[in-house]
């Protein structure tokens, strides 16, 4: 229900996509080999049944943004932001303003580990434009979160060169040369650190542990009659 909730950005929405997800896992279940992976497994089965009802909905195009779209924005308060971002309630609305294909690749990536190449299948895109679309993911929500916040006052020129570098050292992708460079501007540079460490604790509080919360009862109720209705003798 959690990852739910964030995936479809709507309560109502999140409880069906989970329910079609069980009934789809229960069905699919002489697949699952490994018993330790079914935590991953059904994830996966979710994000794909939401995947599969937007579709029904609407095509999700899976275009990649330019380079500019891709920097990580400036900001004057990094702690402000992470503070946001470690807010249940104000993650969870800014998540809301998001895209359902930047909001699915921002949590399926950064939250729940998936790999570029296997976001690319979920999105029918290629690997380069998944990627690419996680991090305008990165910085859309950023930008969300420091709404209302004080300016930076940084300067209009002379970051972009280190800074077009940012999202690959978040990923850790980014070369050892390229990455001695990026350092030495950030040492120095009074606004990119800021905007890396506001983008470092957004990505942190999305890939936080899991929240225990109640299962609608209704659910509940769907889940233990497809159970039932699997037992010998029902």
């Amino acid at each position: 229900m959690r990852l739910a909730r964030r995936l479809t950005g709507d309560e109502h929405e999140g409880e069906g996509a989970v329910q079609d997800a069980l009934e789809r896992a229960w069905r699919a279940r002489g697949q699952l080999r490994d018993q330790q992976a079914t935590g991953a497994w059904l994830r996966s089965i979710l994000a794909r049944t939401v995947i599969d009802r937007q579709r029904r909905r609407r095509d999700l195009p899976a275009g990649a943004p330019d380079a500019l779209e891709s920097m990580l924005p400036d900001v004057a308060e990094p702690s402000a932001v992470v503070e946001a971002a470690q807010d249940e309630q104000a993650l969870r609305a800014a998540l809301r303003e998001l895209s359902v294909e930047d909001r699915l690749a921002v949590i399926l990536h950064d939250g729940e580990g998936w790999q570029a190449s296997e976001l690319a299948v979920l999105l029918g895109a290629s690997t380069d434009a998944a990627h690419k679309r996680t991090q305008r993911a990165r910085v859309r929500l950023v930008q969300v979160l420091a709404q209302g916040l004080p300016a930076p006052g940084c300067p209009s020129t002379g970051c972009a060169g280190a800074r077009k570098h940012a999202h690959d050292l978040l990923d850790g992708s980014l070369a050892d040369a390229d990455r001695e460079v990026v350092q030495a501007h950030l040492d120095v540079c009074p606004c990119c650190p800021a905007a890396l460490q506001a983008a470092t604790g957004v990505l942190n509080a999305i890939a936080k542990a899991e929240h225990h919360q109640q299962i609608p009862d209704a659910l509940q109720m769907r889940f233990q009659d497809l159970v039932r209705s699997a037992l010998p003798g029902s």
